[in-house]
Formats: structure tokens, C-alpha cells, sequence
């Protein structure tokens, strides 16, 4: 990990005037970041959690620093180089609002808590919101569990993310016996996927559109379909649901978005509105007046934004994914019918419902909420059921159901946070590939958007849903013999001894936030997370995208040696590599 990534993502703040990124130890030797802030003025001064925040849109979670220090100037040495030794202990913002233990167990989660963060918290903070993050979490689970006879899960932890509430949480754990009334279960899935009975089309738009909406724009398959509708839409203003504080950061993070995918114009600039807001708020987190002034405007929706993340539970992604298209969906329905064009995941049938089907079409109906391991496939399932159900109602929806999206085939431009990239990375610093019997479905990211650009553009695409993925598969093996052809040494050995070193592996290994999808087993099987991923086992009928397609030059190109090096040379372009 190099430190100036962290410290550029922070200056793409406007409000940042300096700033130094180190690595600090807590009491038990662990390494966490902190971010020393200097703005241009105190009267821009935000919280370190919203600082935080603003990071995660930029940055993979183990870049994010723990704890920012907003400073009124960096301490320097006679040489007018950053004194990194002057640079104080870290503390929370909110040291003020300090509430001590009432308790017994919470003095014993004060501690742990402390030991865990390496500052001191109050029992009212928010671990989230206090440096905490999915590696910190299973840490403090797992001291949680050393010293209390109870196992909790993480999502206990993020119903009950403060001290005081997680007191309860073992309290009541230890009169009942059991965590399940803290975990969410399919009847919970089922009642968030109940629309709103407010949500009603009435009217109709037109369908050419010069006035188009989009979230998820500050994302990567979000920049990319941004900047196909400008290229094909030359007439078009583009509205971008942005969270920032104001306009100006928010037009700044736009910019900035394109610009590290190489997709930037500046032409662009007069055609792009930000709208600042927050897909996990009622109305977008916008006036009444102004969600309405917006739903009148524009003529067509794409929802691309989804707060994606392979380990949190469902509740910590159900504001931004189920409430978010759930707002999505009044817009399309407060003044006038929007069309809506909803980019969903494959990974919603990454249930046991669907273990032994040989093939799972466009046409099928999505089955019950059982038998989800992850809180961001149960999340896409509800969101998906609220957007079907609009559709039953009359609102002319298309569903684009991605797979597993990597990098531009060309230019190599990818979210460096990806998946696929921590695994190439990781795997570079490792030193060894694993010997593991997986076929990868991926498509570049330039045919996804190709694809549902063209798609959202014909009448006869309404109402239809759209399996976007590659008819090409790249196994594991062909992926590390293409790593040995392009300059990297990795050899290849079994599967568990593979796993062990992944245990022993560097923290700073890039692969360090990824290590339970390739050790966590599923349903009690012999296979782990990775080999039952969406993008890796199942087959998906794709005929409708194929037949919406076939008039056209476009194709998925397969990730073959060439594209490889694309994205490699892209990754060490970016200082990735």
C-alpha cells in the first residue's frame, strides 16, 4: 500500500489544504492509518467520519485511514519537511462527548473496544464511525468472544454499533440463549421487499430523452455508462447524484472520477449537474420541493449506485440499497412515469436455492429470500423485488443483471478496488497462485455499458431483464500462466497450502480484506466462498441481451493475454503495481 494514494485521494477534497498520511500501532502492535488534515479554512471543518466517507467512494476499505486529525498546520522541521515525530497522539473528534461506563460489561467493552480502535471511546460512538472497519470488526468479534461466553455475528455488531447497545445485545444473548433475534432472516428480507403503495405511476414521458438522471456516477460501472450517454446523447444534460457537502466538491469528484479512468472531457463539464444528495436518505436525502423539481425534469433513470461489499452484513447495505432504489422509484412516479433502467448483480441468485439448476433464464422469477451468505446479494434481491413490483404496477422498468465487470479492454482503466484486481495484486505480492478448479466470468467494463446503452435505447427493451455477462470464461490457472507470461513469478500449488500461506501472508497483502471469501465454507460444504460466487459457477441463459445485440458490432471481448496487459499496465500507471 503506498501511502501518497492515500494522501492524493484525500487532496481530491477541495477543502484540503495539506496533508500527511502515517501508520500508527495500537497497544498490541496492529497497524492502522491516520490521516493528519489541513484545511484552507475552519469553517469547512467536517467530521472524521464524514472525512472517512468521502475516502470510501475513492479508496479499497484497507486504504481507509482509521482515524483523521484535522489540524490547524503540519508541524515541520528545520528543513521545512513534515516533522513526523511532532505529529500528536490520535484521538477522536468528539473526546468532548465522552460518556464513561455505567456497567460492568461495558468498563469490559470499553476495553476491548479501546484496545481494538487504539484510542479512547465512549460508550455512546460508533465503531463505524470511529475507525472501525470489517477487519477491525472480526478482530473485536473475536475478543468479544474470548470474553464473553456468547458468539456474535457482525450483524449484531452493525444493529448495535456503539458500546451501550452491544451491553444489551450480550445481555440479552445471555438470558435467551441465542443471537437469532439480532440476525436478519428472509421473513425480514421479504417485508423490505414490499413497495410502498404511494410509489404509483399515472402519466407518461416522452421517450427520447435530453434530460437524464443517474446514481452511481462516482463508481466504476457509473463513470463508464456516464460517459457513454454523453458521447451518444451529444444533446443530453446528465444529472449525477452525488454525496458531497457542496457543489463544489461535488463537481470536483466527478471530474476527479473520470479523469483516473481516462475518460475525462472537458467538454463534459457543462453537460454534467450534480445533484447532491444520498442514495441511503429519504427522497435522496433532498428537499421535498427539490426531489419534486427533479422528478419533473428528467425523462429517464439509470441506477447504477449500490453500496457494494462482499463482507457486511445486510443491515449495514440495506439504506443504500434497498432504500435507495426504493427512492429511486418514487422519483420515477411523483409527477410523471420515468422509465428506469436498473443495474442489478448476478449475485442475487448466489442462494442454495439455485444449487443444481443447469441453467437460470432472464424469464425466471426470483425465488424466496432463503439461503443468502452475504448481506449485499440479500440486499440486490430486495432492491430487485421492490423494482419488479413497480413494473407489475405499470412503470416501464429494464433490469440489467451484471456479473463480474472488470477493467476498459483497451485502455486498461479498472476500479482498483475491484475484486479481480485485489486478487491480481494480492497474488503478485504473494508469490503463488493456487491450484484452483474455478472458471471466472468476466466482462470488461466498455461492453457492459456499450450494451446497456444500446439496450436502454430500444422501445422493445421495456419490461425486459438482461443478463450482462461474457460468453468466455477465464479459470484460474489460465489467469496465473498469463501472470508468469507478462514478468510475474507465481507458481502454482495445492489449494490448502495455498490457504495457509494466505494466512500468513504480509497485513499490507492486498488480498488481507478478501481472506474469507477464500476461507469461509458455505452451507457446510467443502467449498469456500469464491468457488460459489455468481461470476464463478452458475450458468445464466443471456438470449435476450444476445437477440437486443445481434445488429450491432457489439461483442464482449474475452480477458485474454493482451487485456491482461492493459490492466497492467494500467495498475502501475495508477502506482497500483
Amino acid at each position: 500500500m503506498e501511502l501518497k494514494d492515500v494522501e492524493a485521494a484525500c487532496f481530491d477534497n477541495p477543502a484540503v489544504k495539506d496533508v500527511v498520511v502515517v501508520v500508527s500501532n495500537d497497544a498490541h502492535g496492529h497497524d492502522y492509518l491516520v490521516a493528519y488534515v489541513v484545511l484552507y479554512s475552519q469553517a469547512l471543518k467536517q467530521s472524521s467520519a464524514g472525512f472517512r466517507a468521502m475516502l470510501k467512494e475513492k479508496l479499497p476499505e484497507y486504504m481507509i485511514p482509521a482515524l483523521v486529525v484535522f489540524m490547524d498546520a503540519l508541524p515541520l522541521t528545520p528543513n521545512c519537511k513534515i516533522d513526523r515525530q511532532a505529529l500528536p497522539t490520535p484521538t477522536l473528534d468528539n473526546v468532548e462527548t465522552i460518556v464513561a461506563p455505567r456497567t460492568e460489561i461495558e468498563k469490559q467493552l470499553v476495553e476491548i473496544w479501546t484496545a481494538v480502535l487504539g484510542v479512547q471511546i465512549g460508550i455512546h460512538q460508533n465503531f463505524f464511525e470511529s475507525g472501525g472497519n470489517s477487519l477491525r470488526a472480526a478482530l473485536l468479534l473475536n475478543r468479544l468472544s474470548q470474553a464473553f461466553p456468547v458468539e456474535l455475528s457482525l450483524d449484531c455488531l452493525f444493529k448495535s454499533p456503539t458500546i451501550a447497545g452491544l451491553a444489551e445485545v450480550i445481555e440479552a444473548v445471555r438470558s435467551s440463549g441465542s443471537t437469532a433475534i439480532f440476525e436478519t432472516n428472509s421473513a425480514d428480507l421479504s417485508a423490505d421487499a414490499v413497495l410502498d403503495e404511494t410509489i404509483h405511476p399515472f402519466t407518461i414521458t416522452r421517450f427520447r430523452p435530453k434530460h437524464i438522471f443517474l446514481t452511481g456516477a462516482t463508481g466504476f460501472v457509473g463513470a463508464f455508462l456516464l460517459h457513454e450517454l454523453l458521447l451518444h446523447h451529444p444533446q443530453a444534460t446528465i444529472y449525477c447524484l452525488v454525496r458531497a457537502d457542496n457543489l463544489e466538491t461535488a463537481t470536483s469528484r466527478l471530474r476527479s472520477t473520470l479523469q483516473n479512468y481516462e475518460i475525462w472531457e472537458k467538454e463534459f463539464s457543462r453537460r454534467i449537474i450534480p445533484i447532491i444528495g444520498d442514495l441511503s436518505k429519504p427522497f435522496l436525502g433532498l428537499s421535498t420541493p427539490n426531489f419534486s423539481e427533479l422528478a419533473d425534469i428528467v425523462e429517464v433513470i439509470y441506477h447504477c449506485g449500490a453500496y457494494v461489499n462482499l463482507v457486511y452484513p445486510y443491515t449495514a447495505l440495506r439504506d443504500a440499497n434497498v432504500g435507495g432504489t426504493k427512492e429511486i422509484l418514487r422519483l420515477a412516479t411523483m409527477t410523471k412515469i420515468t422509465p428506469v433502467h436498473y443495474i442489478s448483480t448476478l449475485d442475487i441468485f448466489q442462494a442454495s436455492n439455485y444449487d443444481g439448476m443447469k441453467l437460470i433464464a432472464e424469464t425466471d422469477d426470483l425465488l424466496s429470500a432463503e439461503g443468502y451468505s452475504d448481506g449485499y446479494a440479500q440486499s440486490k434481491w430486495v432492491a430487485e423485488k421492490l423494482v419488479m413490483a413497480a413494473r407489475n404496477r405499470g412503470l416501464p422498468v429494464s433490469i440489467y443483471r451484471l456479473g463480474m465487470v472488470t477493467g476498459h479492454s483497451k485502455t486498461g482503466a479498472f476500479q482498483l478496488s475491484n475484486t479481480i484486481c485485489l486478487i491480481i495484486k494480492g497474488l503478485i505480492q504473494l508469490g503463488y497462485g493456487p491450484e484452483l478448479d474455478i472458471k471466472m466470468n468476466l466482462a470488461p467494463v466498455d461492453y457492459i455499458v456499450q450494451a446497456v446503452r444500446y439496450l436502454s435505447h430500444q422501445p422493445e427493451s421495456f419490461n425486459k431483464t438482461f443478463h450482462v455477462l461474457s460468453p468466455h470464461v477465464l479459470t484460474m490457472n489460465e489467469l496465473i500462466l498469463n501472470l508468469n507470461t507478462l514478468g510475474y513469478v507465481l507458481p502454482s500449488i495445492p489449494y490448502p497450502q495455498w490457504q495457509a500461506k494466505l494466512l500468513n501472508m504480509s497485513p499490507d497483502n492486498a488480498l488481507t480484506p478478501m481472506v474469507s471469501l477464500f476461507m469461509k465454507k458455505i452451507n457446510n460444504s467443502q467449498k469456500t466462498f469464491i468457488e460459489t460466487t455468481s461470476f464463478v459457477c452458475q450458468k445464466f441463459d443471456d438470449r435476450n441481451t444476445q437477440d437486443g445485440l445481434v445488429a450491432t458490432d457489439i461483442i464482449c471481448p474475452p480477458i485474454n493475454h493482451s487485456v491482461l496487459n492493459a490492466y497492467l499496465s494500467y495498475f502501475r500507471r495508477q502506482g497500483f503495481l
